[in-house]
Formats: structure tokens, sequence, C-alpha cells
């Protein structure tokens, strides 16, 4: 396993790698981050991860033998769930995690927004398994900006609901699947509930984001402090950039994913839209991002005050501020839906993009992926191509070559 830093423990071995002829003591601690999705849990795994070994140092285990063996143990808890991923090596992950765990003689921290949806079941099997003081982090941010960038996000993993069909579901008093999929993971109350039910309140953390502007160090800084950790021993400038997009950009990928249908596997997909279209392509673009109409503004405002009455109602611990979930007020912009002309625009950038590439230029993609470009153009050019803008610029074009022929 690469070593990021100078040390002589690699955080990632196996427990049979570190045994010794005496046990080691059970972990005293362990800190089981659950989310929620879209709270600054990627950038708080990249930093863990990427200083593992700096952490292991100070007591601190970051399990897992890759990046992303912490995402397939939480898949393992409730696989019923993540079925379409179907990644291999997820079968008994959890199980090979936590013996990786109890095996540690320090502390141990475990994070995984896919766990935010646990039913009290599956809590109850993750508590139970540790020989261990446990600890539940949740890390939860303005909802008025966490509903826009679930939206995102769901596109970015092949989803097809539009912006304003989610907000219906979400809002709606009898809850469609859309509904469902979302509280699932967003309620705070119920996931709070859910985590907290066998532990006293003062080992349930609530860490808040602050709000946009504020430097992202003071993530780590509150996330930390729940560790027992001096911030200051990890360099949390890892030049990762943010991959979020625009409204435009994220509508534009719905339609590509409409599209493409069933044709491209997950793991194509994944390497081919998320990692190339979505992260490297349509990132790039600085247009406005996707953010709540009047009506729906005021009802997350509502929806964030209950949040917080109810977090103080249990005397959960919480570390920032509980205004930090509150949105400020509407900008008073009124809301206007993607136009034809605006996706069009996007779309012949984003093809641009693709033919100028030059073959010293990295593919992002690997190489097993490329073949699937093929059909994520041809989805692209279908996701616009009934577009009245789109036949307007198809019209001009044949005038044009018309006229040259002639």
């Amino acid at each position: 396993m690469m070593c990021w830093d100078s040390c002589d423990y690699d955080a990632g071995a196996m427990p049979s790698e570190m045994t010794s002829a005496t046990p080691p003591k059970a972990a005293r601690r362990v800190f089981l981050h659950i989310g929620l999705p879209k709270t600054g849990t990627t950038s708080l795994q990249e930093l863990m991860w990427h200083h593992r070994n700096v952490l292991a140092t100070h007591g601190l285990l970051y399990p897992g033998e890759d990046e992303a063996a912490q995402h397939r143990a939480a898949m393992d808890v409730h696989a019923q769930r993540y079925r379409q991923w179907d990644e291999p090596g997820v079968a008994g992950s959890w199980s090979r995690l936590a013996e990786s765990v109890g095996s540690w003689p320090g502390d141990a921290v475990f994070s995984s927004e896919l766990l935010a949806a646990a039913s009290p079941e599956e809590a109850r099997r993750v508590t139970s398994g540790f020989d261990a003081e446990i600890h539940v982090v949740c890390t939860a941010r303005d909802f008025a900006r966490q509903v826009p960038s679930v939206w995102q996000e769901n596109v970015k993993t092949r989803h097809t609901t539009g912006f304003t069909e989610l907000l219906d579901a979400v809002r709606a008093p009898e809850l469609t699947h859309t509904g469902r999929v979302f509280w699932d993971y967003q309620d705070l109350p119920r996931v709070l509930r859910t985590w907290g039910e066998s532990l006293p309140p003062d080992r349930v953390h609530v860490v808040t984001v602050p709000r946009g502007g504020a430097s992202t160090r003071v993530l780590w800084e509150r996330f930390a402090g729940v560790l027992g950790l001096d911030p200051g021993v990890l360099d949390t400038d890892l030049g990762r950039r943010n991959h979020s997009l625009g409204h435009v950009e994220t509508e534009l990928l719905r339609r590509v994913n409409a599209a493409l249908g069933e044709d491209v596997d997950w793991p194509h997909y994944a390497a081919v839209v998320k990692d190339d279209l979505a992260a490297t392509i349509l990132a790039r673009r600085r247009s406005p991002r996707p953010r709540l109409p009047l009506d729906a503004h005021d009802w997350a405002a509502h929806t964030a005050r209950r949040f917080a009455e109810e977090i103080t109602a249990a005397g959960y611990d919480v570390v920032g501020d509980l205004d930090d979930l509150l949105p400020g007020p509407a900008d008073g912009q009124p809301y206007r839906e993607v136009t034809d002309a605006q996706l069009l625009e996007v779309a012949v950038d984003t093809l641009a993009r693709l033919v100028s590439r030059t073959p010293e230029e990295p593919e992002p993609a690997q190489e097993r992926s490329r073949p699937a470009w093929s059909a994520v153009v041809a989805a692209a050019r279908t996701a616009v191509s009934a577009s009245p803008a789109a036949e307007v610029a198809r019209r001009v074009y044949r005038r044009v070559t018309t006229r040259r022929t002639g």
C-alpha cells in the first residue's frame, strides 16, 4: 500500500499484520461518522485517508485496505439498498473491517454517509459489533443549501428526477419512492434517534457545517475536536477541487442519464460520466448553482428550525452553532427554470471540449471505459436534439451549407 506520510506504521494493514503474542486491547472509543450526505463528508474522508498514517501515530485508526473500503463495508450492512452497484468485495467486508478495528489498541473512526439511511436493526448491528465506547458523529448544514446539493449528487449517480419534481416529492404529504429515499438520508432527527437509540445524548455529536464563505478548515477543526485530536496535526490543503455543478450543467447531465438508460453499466458510468464528464468537464464551468424557489425556501427554513428544536430537546452534543443549520433570508430573485437555449449552449461547449482534447492530455477514464464514451456522446445529442433551440440551430446550419454548395 502506498504510504503518503513518513512513518513506519501502515494504518491500512490487516489485523494479521499487527497481532503479537499478547492480544491488543479493544478500541477505547469507536467514532461512527454516519453522514449526512452532502455535508462535507467526502472532504473529511479524503483528509483522513490521505493522512491515515499520521492519525495512527496519534493513536487513531482510520481502517480499510483502500479508500473505498469503508463505503463497501457500509453497503454490506444494508446490501439490499445498494444492489444496483453490486461491487466486488462487498460481501463480508463489514465483518473484516470490524475485526481490524477490534485488533487496534486505540481509538478508531469509521466514516460513510451511506450509513445515514440505516434502519434501527442495522444500526444496532453496527454499534453492537465493537467492544468499545461508541460515539456517533453526524455532520449537518443549512437545509436550504442541502436540498439542491442532494439533487445534484443524485444526478451524478445517474438519477433522472428533475429539480422541481424532487421538490414536489419531498414536500408532499404522501411520500412517493423519491420522497422516501430523500428523507431516509436527510431527516436529521430521525437519523440521530436511530443511531443514538442506546447511547447517552453526550455521545451523539452533531457537527455543524459552517455557513457559506467560511474556511473549509473550520469543519475539520470541529470534527477533530470530537475525536479528541489536535486539528493542527493534519495539513488540510490536499489540492482537491470542488466538483460542484451549476443548475444548467446538472440538468444537462440528468437528460444524458435519461438518454443513456441502462446501456452503460455502473463501472463504466462511474468512470466516464461521473468522474470524467461531470468532474473534469462540466464542473469547470462556473454557472449559478441550483437554488430553491421562494416558497420552497420558506419550507426549508421551517424544516431547519424544527431540526434545531429537536436536537436541543434531545440534549445531543452540538459542535459548532445550531444557527449554521438555519437558512438565511431568500435573495428575492425569481426562480427560473433551465431553458433549452441554455442546455444547447452547455452541450455544444461540452462536445467541443471533448473534441479539443489533445493526445498529451491524460484521459481520466480508464482504457476499459473509453468505449462507453460513444454512448455518452450519443446521449448528449439526444438530450438536446428535440429542443426548439436545437431545431433552430439545425435550420441555420442547413441554410448556410445550402448557400455554400450553391
